[in-house]
């Protein structure tokens, strides 16, 4: 929650060592006895004490902060509801703007970005987009219309041409069976001396029936087919220009697509849409940012005139100024937290009093006017706060 910050102090070791390796104290033991083991013990002592050390500094930084507890909690009740008015916009401007960052984005940054630059065309980008759509399938309609169209003359001209071959086919049949009904009729007007004028007169009008009909099919078909000739002429020249117009209106669709990254209009305004949300979400979290400052200022003040050792850590944690059972937690981490502190520095200094007992007692046979020495171990003293007692 912010409150321990545990600041190690290792200059006052590094130069305690400094001093003895450059005097040449303990380098001189190493070559004796037991001066070895009584640096040993030395660094081990040391090591301690600095734990002793850190220990205390923490210790009153957690002391500190459960002192700023008590004064929060005697304060007096209109200075009490003022800093309670802070820190409860601070908590609910806190979790506004956490929302908000937590929020999954419905657009990506680089169509953003994109639209952000041509914020001011993108109205009339979205309706010249929708108008030339709606433009390109009319003229697609046209165009598989004429399509259509040109395909059913074509196939009236292919059934024309098959009624053609059709006729000249019936006219050699015609010939043919005139020829047979002529060439029997002679037989047996020769041969037999039959009187044949009337089946004369009847194949004659038969062939002539049969001749008029297949000429006037020839001639109404061709005129058909020459019909069905300018009608798909027409056709291709009116699809040509509808294509030209397709093209056109497609490549001006497709370049707006590419532009703006968007396959139809209803996606473009659905991104303009998305646009437009995200802005208001930036203004209002812009705006909570502005407030969140004025008020983290405010509690600070504030906290500042109550003679706080830190005002503002609280801003980290404005909920415990506001809610009763918050402010109860963290007293009591605080509480658990010193008590461990106080058992980790009983702990360590009743190891630095057995080893310093040793260190004495090894010292009455080895050198114990040593001036280096001697000042090691007035600096561990000193920094397990053995000296005070």
């Amino acid at each position: 929650m912010g409150f321990f910050k545990r600041r190690r102090d290792q200059k006052k070791l590094e130069k305690v060592l400094e001093d003895v390796q450059i005097s040449g104290g303990l380098e001189q033991l190493n070559h004796q006895g037991q001066a070895g083991s009584i640096q040993e013990r030395c660094e081990r002592v040391m090591e301690n004490a600095r734990e002793i050390d850190d220990g205390k500094k923490e210790y009153y930084i957690v002391t500190s902060y459960l002192n700023d507890i008590e004064l929060l909690e005697n304060l007096a009740p209109d200075q009490a509801e003022e800093i309670h008015k802070a820190a409860d916009y601070v908590a609910k401007l806190n979790l506004a703007r956490d929302q908000f960052l937590n929020t999954s984005k419905k657009i990506s940054d680089a169509q953003f970005q994109m639209i952000q630059r041509q914020e001011e065309q993108i109205p009339d980008a979205i309706k010249n987009l929708r108008a030339n759509e709606e433009y390109q399938a009319v003229v697609k309609r046209d165009m598989q219309y004429l399509e259509g169209e040109k395909q059913e003359w074509e196939i009236q001209k292919k059934d024309l041409r098959r009624l053609r071959r059709r006729m000249r086919r019936d006219s050699f049949l015609l010939l043919f069976g005139a020829a047979t009904a002529a060439v029997l009729l002679l037989v047996l007007a020769i041969g037999f001396s039959y009187e044949l004028r009337y089946a004369w007169m009847g194949v004659i009008a038969a062939s002539l029936f049969g001749a008029a009909y297949i000429v006037l099919r020839l001639e109404s078909s061709r005129r058909d087919m020459q019909q069905a000739e300018v009608n798909i002429n027409y056709a291709i020249t009116l699809l040509n220009k509808v294509k030209i117009k397709y093209v056109n209106i497609t490549n001006a669709v497709d370049y707006v697509h590419e532009k703006y990254h968007v396959r139809d209009s209803r996606e473009f305004e659905y991104q303009w849409d998305l646009y437009q949300e995200a802005m208001r979400e930036q203004e209002k979290y812009r705006k909570t940012n502005e407030d969140l400052n004025y008020y983290y200022e405010k509690l600070v003040r504030l906290l500042r005139k109550c003679k706080l050792y830190d005002s503002r850590v609280w801003i980290e944690q404005p909920q415990a100024l506001v809610e009763q059972k918050e402010m109860v937690e963290i007293k009591h981490n605080l509480l658990v937290r010193r008590q461990k502190l106080r058992s980790r520095i009983a702990y360590n200094l009743d190891i630095v009093k057995k080893e310093r007992q040793e260190i004495d007692r090894m010292m009455k046979n080895y050198r114990k006017n040593d001036p280096a020495l001697l000042s090691l171990i007035n600096s561990i003293d000193k920094m397990a706060g053995m000296d005070e007692a």
